[in-house]
């Protein structure tokens, strides 16, 4: 019996209870609360009951599961046999599932009087997610079950697997509650608590999808050596627009408070953010961007029914707020400058234009596609739309701290104003005297340098009681750096490339680097390049990666990060030159020739072939005579165990350890060998290392950036769990 595809049958059937059930609460028949809750208690249990047990298949390796099969082996550590359960689509699903099934609980126990609307609502989405997993079930079964797995990609293979995508996911999964209250409250068209349940939601999603870009955006600039960490790749995209419509969607929370005003578009924006996770599932599942992405899934055979969900959700949703909309009724916002509406409604119409910016880009080989040959747009397009806007948001982040509800004279708000102008100005003729010159680089310096210290200097007056209600000020503030760290990290980042043979010494920014040769064979996973580096007056040892793999069928490579308090030092391996080919001697069978005093005489092969799995070595049996006539046989051998050669070198006589012959290479076509002996053979390098090395400026400032955007998310999290509003 398959137990876990039971499990999956058993909460669809669960969840189909539990909805049903809250649909005929929703009717009057409150003889079905209890079973529409029980039965919800019942599709959790079974939900975390598959995950676990999926979870339990890595762990013991059974191999017997397909999925488990496909990503996982007996090779992984422990933390990646856990982080291969969300490694393919099947793993993610059930996550996501797992996910919402505990989310489902913050409806039931603190939705107020939206619970059972809401409740039928989410029952429908796990109805989806239910189905899903039957269709592409994590528990098929192999028709013969195998010894070891084929393990994950290599560049899957970091500890930043084990934690991103959970958060990630989190994120995803939260952006069904907002999409159902706001349901909710439209279906009954009752608003006056919709804020207070919709909130602690809102924030849960800006912060999961905050935090999950950045661990993102982080992992590839430390793992993928292409010195980056955003690409505008699909993948990243479909995060980025759901979270960045998040943002906007809690400042017009905020607007709504006071007196209802922004009703309409916080409905509407409630409803998008959760659209948008499920189209951006759709754009990177479903395969039609597999030309376009680096990250894109392929199609497993969903396409039909994610489409049907993704549209039929869409038009629900849609044709339930338009119902309502002109019952909606809010009060007239007051635009003037200086006052906090006009700060706030200018931030949310700049973030939600960069997200539909980024959302047209991101679709546009679907949308070109339709009309004939589909076509990508260039990242430059995103920055070019992305600059003015984050310029304009500058401004309005440095507003926010000063501005009040009322409408204030504009020379009180340019007072408080006065100080964090002289603080960006200051910024801004560093900037200057260190090298920008470009007038839109330095005016963005400034509008970013205001928000900065603006923010700085509002959060300074809540150290050091009340920092939980300064949660807004500390992201404003984390966003300005992170700001700043972009512009110097991208557009003043400069690069340098160097050839440097085995034990010679190259440049690169004044530094010298040596390069001593590989820790192993090119062919051995995560091997690792040597460098010693020489910057001044500090010496440090350089160790970036680069191997070939058989998984992936090409090298792979991952960089070197040297940190200093104003810039990176990024070291990319490129290529690896073999230059064996100018180096040593060639002997067919029964050939011999002189090195030095010695003659080495090729007699035979020695080949040996061991159990299945073990190692594989060939050898080559040499007769070595010195020039007192004394003859000694060696055999220096190359063996491959699990596709790894290893070079098996032999003393040229007993004792000599200065000589020491290698076998090169092995051509069966026409039984010939290459042998190299240390000291006899022409003195040219073994191979010569290709790479280039980055200064990275500013990346302190992105990293520190994004981290007190994150933190700043989770003190307004802690501060209005409990928030309450009347409406």
């Amino acid at each position: 019996m398959n137990i876990g595809a039971l499990l999956i049958v058993l909460a669809l059937a669960a969840t189909a209870t539990s909805t049903v059930s809250y649909f005929m609460v929703t009717r009057g028949y409150q003889r079905f609360a209890s079973l529409a809750r029980v039965s919800y208690y019942y599709f959790t249990v079974l939900t975390l009951g598959a995950a676990f047990l999926l979870l339990y298949y890595f762990l013991v390796g059974d191999y017997s599961y397909k999925y488990v099969f496909e990503y996982s082996s007996s090779q992984l550590p422990f933390f990646f046999m856990i982080a291969a359960f969300w490694g393919g689509q099947q793993g993610t699903y059930l996550l996501w599932m797992s996910l919402l099934s505990i989310l489902g609980f913050y409806l039931i126990f603190r939705g107020k009087e939206y619970t059972n609307y809401a409740m039928v609502f989410y029952g429908l989405i796990n109805l989806f997610f239910c189905t899903m997993l039957i269709i592409l079930s994590p528990f098929e079964k192999l028709p013969v079950p195998q010894a070891d797995g084929a393990g994950l990609n290599p560049l899957l293979i970091d500890y930043w697997m084990v934690i991103h995508p959970p958060v990630m996911f989190i994120g995803y999964a939260s952006a069904a509650l907002p999409f159902v209250i706001a349901l909710a409250a439209l279906f009954t068209n009752r608003y006056k608590n919709w804020l207070t349940v919709v909130f602690t939601p809102v924030i849960i999603v800006a912060t999961a999808l905050a935090a999950g870009n950045i661990m993102g955006g982080f992992w590839a600039y430390k793992t993928l050596g292409w010195g980056g960490y955003w690409a505008w790749d699909p993948v990243e995209n479909s995060s980025l627009v759901p979270w960045l419509i998040s943002l906007a969607l809690i400042h017009g929370i905020i607007m709504e408070r006071p007196n209802g005003a922004m009703r309409k578009t916080n409905l509407f924006l409630s409803i998008s953010v959760f659209l948008l996770v499920i189209y951006g599932t759709f754009l990177t599942r479903s395969g039609v961007l597999a030309d376009f992405s680096v990250h894109s899934f392929v199609d497993l055979g969903q396409n039909g029914f994610l489409i049907s969900f993704m549209i039929g959700t869409a038009i629900l949703a849609l044709l339930l707020f338009f119902a309502r909309f002109t019952s909606i009724k809010g009060p007239s916002i007051d635009m003037s400058v200086t006052s906090k509406q006009f700060t706030l409604i200018f931030s949310i119409w700049a973030l939600c234009l960069i997200a539909v910016f980024v959302l047209a880009g991101t679709s546009w080989p679907l949308i070109t596609g339709f009309f004939g040959q589909a076509g990508a747009v260039d990242t430059e397009v995103y920055t070019r739309i992305s600059f003015p806007l984050a310029i304009l948001m500058g401004v309005f982040m440095s507003f926010a701290p000063i501005v009040t509800w009322k409408s204030g004279s504009a020379s009180t708000v340019f007072k408080k104003l006065l100080l964090p102008a002289i603080l960006a100005v200051v910024i801004t003729g560093i900037s200057f005297f260190f090298g920008v010159t470009s007038p839109s680089y330095l005016a963005y310096i400034f509008t970013v340098s205001l928000a900065l210290a603006a923010n700085l200097i509002s959060l300074v007056k809540f150290l050091p009681g009340n920092m939980m209600k300064a949660g807004a000020q500390l992201a404003h503030f984390g966003f300005a750096l992170m700001l700043l760290g972009i512009l110097g990290s991208s557009a003043y980042a400069t690069h340098e490339k160097v050839v440097i043979n085995r034990d010679d010494t190259g440049n690169a920014f004044g530094m010298q680097l040596t390069y001593q040769g590989m820790a192993n064979e090119l062919t051995t996973p995560d091997n690792e390049l040597l460098l010693a580096v020489q910057d001044g007056g500090a010496s440090y040892e350089a160790r970036p990666k680069l191997y070939w793999s058989s998984r992936m069928g090409g090298m792979m490579k991952k960089p070197f990060i040297r940190r200093h308090l104003f810039y990176d030092m990024y070291f990319s391996p490129e290529q690896i030159q073999d230059l064996s080919e100018d180096r040593g001697v060639t002997l067919k069978r029964d050939q011999s020739v002189q090195l030095g005093d010695y003659f080495l005489y090729f007699k035979e092969f020695d080949a040996q072939a061991h159990s299945e799995g073990a190692a594989m070595r060939f050898g080559a049996i040499l007769e070595v005579q010195d020039a007192e006539g004394n003859k000694e046989q060696i055999t220096p051998a190359i063996s491959f165990e699990q596709g790894v050669m290893h070079h098996e070198d032999a003393s040229l006589m007993a004792g000599d350890a200065d000589h020491q012959v290698r076998l090169e290479t092995i051509n069966a076509d026409d039984g010939s060998i290459k042998l190299t002996v240390s000291g006899l053979t022409a003195d040219l390098p073994q191979d010569r290392l290709i790479m280039e090395v980055s200064k990275k400026p500013t990346m302190n400032f992105l990293w520190a950036g994004t981290i007190l955007l994150v933190l700043g998310c989770l003190v307004v999290l802690k501060h209005r769990w409990n928030f309450r509003v009347s409406g």
